[in-house]
């Protein structure tokens, strides 16, 4: 890449990284003993359930179209699933029920693994077959991200999520490792 097509890439890169609204959800789950589970997976002696799933569109908040594209798709999502903001998710427990994220577009503050906008929704486990796919082919150019909730939120949002669409950076560092304990 010539150096006025780098440093573009570098600008937009910086800009997305700084402007939007970094709020992530992590869901806790305090009765999950996360170090036992840590120890078991170092000895090769099993895997931690997953209790739920998030999944998160994310978007470029200081550019129209991605905006609009993005808040379009969730209300595609609500209405082809019936969802409605009247009860949105509460906190970062386990919801126990599908529901919506209220979202949030602040800005400047490092308290999240997303380095965007992003609003995002809780996925009992049971529901998984039903979302995901449907999101799968119907997000159009939306990114999104889908990652599990065990009670350990590194290895829930780097080593078991996937993308669909085009894959942003997180900031690993915002995850704690023995949550919930």
């Amino acid at each position: 890449m010539e150096g006025g097509g780098f440093m573009i890439t570098a600008a937009v890169l910086l800009a997305v990284a700084l402007a939007g609204s970094v709020h992530g959800h992590p869901t806790r789950y305090p009765d999950v003993d996360v170090s036992m589970w840590h120890q078991r997976m170092q000895n090769g002696e099993g895997m931690p359930p997953f209790q739920s799933y998030h999944i998160h569109v994310l978007f470029i908040s200081n550019q129209n179209d991605s905006i609009n594209e993005a808040m379009a798709f969730r209300k595609q999502f609500m209405e082809h699933f019936k969802l409605t903001d009247d009860h949105p998710c509460n906190g970062t427990r386990h919801q126990g029920r599908l529901c919506m994220y209220t979202y949030d577009d602040e800005s400047g503050t490092d308290d999240s693994p997303f380095v965007t906008s992003q609003w995002g929704m809780f996925l009992p486990v049971e529901h998984f077959a039903a979302y995901v796919p449907w999101t799968m082919q119907n997000r159009g150019n939306n990114i999104v991200f889908v990652h599990p909730n065990s009670g350990m939120e590194k290895e829930d949002h780097t080593h078991w999520a996937f993308w669909q669409g085009a894959i942003w950076p997180l900031r690993p560092s915002t995850l704690c490792t023995y949550c919930g304990n």
